[in-house]
Order: structure tokens, then sequence, then C-alpha cells
């Protein structure tokens, strides 16, 4: 493997292969603590080319000029989904160390859990995950071809069933790898919660990339005297506000019902450090950008643009990282710097193949060269 040319992203792999190395020290002194916080870090990378793939599919069916704009971010972004899967693999060679239900000794298992034990066991779960990720690669290579500049027409049979084919997968995913961290808590909505906190992710990152390359500026947007940014800006707002419902109507049921394995995975996320990282998470995705995007001038500004799509993308990492670090290994305070090696580690080599993918699209099949050699 040769290092990038560009300073910038030769920083980055050097950055990851630095936090790598700390994560593998990390493993040998505590493997458990080690993975735990790897999935975290890879659970949050997954979700934003999950996310980049439903707008993509979206727009296929709805167009509009805010998807036209976000597409070449949202294109680089699904073209690191091979990268972001294989981020997963680590997890699966111990997933006795992170899925309670995974354990050899069910016997000692609630009995709530193991009523769940037909649907939650160890092959069926590899099974399920390696057709997501046979789903998700294959709907992956056909949207990139179907959204390719170049593309006759657009494939709007292609994107209805693939939009259809993502959700199932993106419900057997979340079930598995993030609500059966905590086997007794039951939720029909965390599916929906998920996707909408993906999409949010996904187009708060679009924004990003197209507020600081200036790229939506003073583009015409759908109005006479709109710019294309706050089309964009209007349409991420939308995004966040259906995530806060979701949020707000999962709460409210468990609220509602009463039931002890329900409210306690509440009360973990409610106490102690968590409970901060919580009223961060009201902040940064809910309170400010909801302030924020009432505001004309802030969506018609590039600097306003950057900050507000730079809140929203840490709002959704640290509701991803709130939804899912609470349930796993209790961090001890000796290790406590694992839980920023490992997203440091990864975060840093998906934002080098972004960056790269961005600026060359040409490289955006890169998978397809590596299978003809």
């Amino acid at each position: 493997m040769t290092l990038p040319r560009d300073k910038g992203t030769r920083m980055l792999v050097l950055v990851s292969g630095a936090g790598l190395l700390l994560c593998i020290a990390g493993a040998l002194i505590d493997l458990r603590l080690a993975l735990t916080a790897w999935l975290t870090a890879a659970l949050v990378l997954v979700s934003l080319p999950l996310g980049a793939m439903t707008l993509l599919m979206i727009h296929g069916l709805t167009g509009g000029r805010w998807g036209e704009a976000m597409r070449p971010p949202l294109r680089a972004t699904v073209a690191t989904l091979p990268l972001a899967l294989v981020f997963l693999l680590p997890i699966l060679l111990r997933p006795d160390l992170v899925f309670p239900w995974a354990v050899a000794d069910v016997s000692a298992l609630p009995e709530a859990v193991r009523a769940k034990l037909a649907y939650l066991n160890t092959p069926f779960f590899l099974v399920r995950f390696a057709g997501c990720a046979v789903l998700w690669l294959a709907l992956a290579f056909f949207v990139l071809q179907w959204t390719d500049p170049d593309a006759p027409q657009s494939n709007t049979r292609g994107f209805a069933l693939g939009l259809v084919v993502h959700a199932a997968a993106v419900t057997v995913f979340s079930t598995d790898w993030m609500l059966s961290l905590d086997p007794e808590f039951t939720s029909t909505i965390y599916a929906m919660l998920e996707a909408s906190a993906e999409v949010v992710g996904a187009a708060a990152l679009a924004l990003l990339v197209l507020a600081a390359t200036r790229s939506i500026e003073v583009l015409p947007g759908g109005e006479g005297d709109a710019v294309l940014g706050e089309d964009v800006a209007n349409m991420l707002f939308g995004f966040m506000l259906t995530w806060a419902y979701l949020a707000f109507m999962q709460w409210i049921v468990v609220w509602a019902g009463d039931l002890p394995n329900d409210i306690g995975w509440y009360l973990r996320r409610g106490t102690g450090g968590w409970r901060v990282l919580l009223w961060l998470v009201v902040l940064l995705q809910l309170a400010l950008p909801f302030a924020a995007f009432l505001a004309r001038t802030v969506k018609r500004s590039h600097r306003g643009l950057v900050w507000l799509a730079i809140v929203v993308l840490a709002g959704h990492m640290m509701e991803s990282v709130w939804r899912i670090r609470p349930a796993l290994a209790t961090p001890r305070l000796s290790l406590a710097w694992l839980d920023l090696a490992a997203p440091v580690a990864a975060g840093c080599l998906w934002t080098t193949m972004f960056v790269i993918v961005l600026r060359e699209p040409s490289r955006i099949f890169f998978w397809r060269e590596i299978a003809h050699g």
C-alpha cells in the first residue's frame, strides 16, 4: 500500500495507523473494551453510507434541485460502504464479548432474553449480517450506476424496489447490531429511528461538503428568490424534524407502557455522564439547529451553512453513541483512551477514502477494478 500524495490525506492515514496501533495494544490488555469501543465507532461510520444511499434513492423517485446538488458528496459517501462494512468484521471474531445473548451459558440469561434465542443466536446472526452486506453492496453498485451523471435516464422502478429492500435490511441490521445490545428492550420504532438518524447524518455531511467548497452558495434554488443552499438546508431541517418526532414517539410509548425492561433502556442513558451527552444531543441536533433553520440569513450564509452542518453532524454522531455505547462494557478509567483511539483510527481511514473518492469520482467503482484485477 502506498500513501496518498496529498499531505492532508497522508496525515489522515498516519493518524489512523497510530490509532489502530493503540486499539491493538488495548485489545491485548482488555479485548472486551477494545471491541466495545471499535463497535461504537464502526456503527457510526456505517450509518453515513446507508443514509446517503437512502437519500439518493429518495431523490431518484422525487427529483429536485436539492438532490442534484447533493449527489456528488452522497455518491462519494455511498462508495465508502465496503470499507464501513469491513470495520464490523473484528466484532464477528468474538461476538460473545459484545452481545449479551451470545454467551455460552444461556441459562444465566433473563427469561425475556431466552425467549428470543431462536432469533438471537450466533449462527443465524452471521447469516443475517452476510445477507445484509451482500444486499447493500449490490444495491450500492446499482444506485451508483443509476445516479451517474452520464446515466441515460433515471431508473424509477429500481429506486422504488431498492428502497423496499434497503428498508428491510436496515430493520434487520439495526435490530441485530444495536437493539439486541439491550436484548430485554423492545421497540417497533427503533429501525425507523435509526434510518432517520442515518439520513440526518448523511445530509449534514453532504451540506458540509457543499458549503465548505462554496458549491451551493449562490446557485438558484426552487424559488425565484432562493439560493440552492437554502433549499438543501430546508431538506436537512425536514429530516431532522422526522428524527426528533420518531425519538419522541419511542420515548412516549415507553413512558406510557411503563414496562420495567423498556424503562431500563432510558434509565441507563439518563444517568451519570450519559445524561450530559443526552443534553448535548438535544442541544446540537435539535435546539440549536431548529433556531438556525428558522433564520434565513443563516441558510443564505456560507459560514452559517458550514457551522449548521457541523453542529448537526456532531449531534448525529453523539446521538448514535448515546444509543449504542451505554449498553456495552463499562469503560475503565485506565483504558478510557480506547473510546478515542477507535473512532480516530476508523474515522480517519474512512475520511481518507471519502476525500479521495470525492476528489476523483472515477474511483467510485474502485472495488470493481480490484475484483477484476
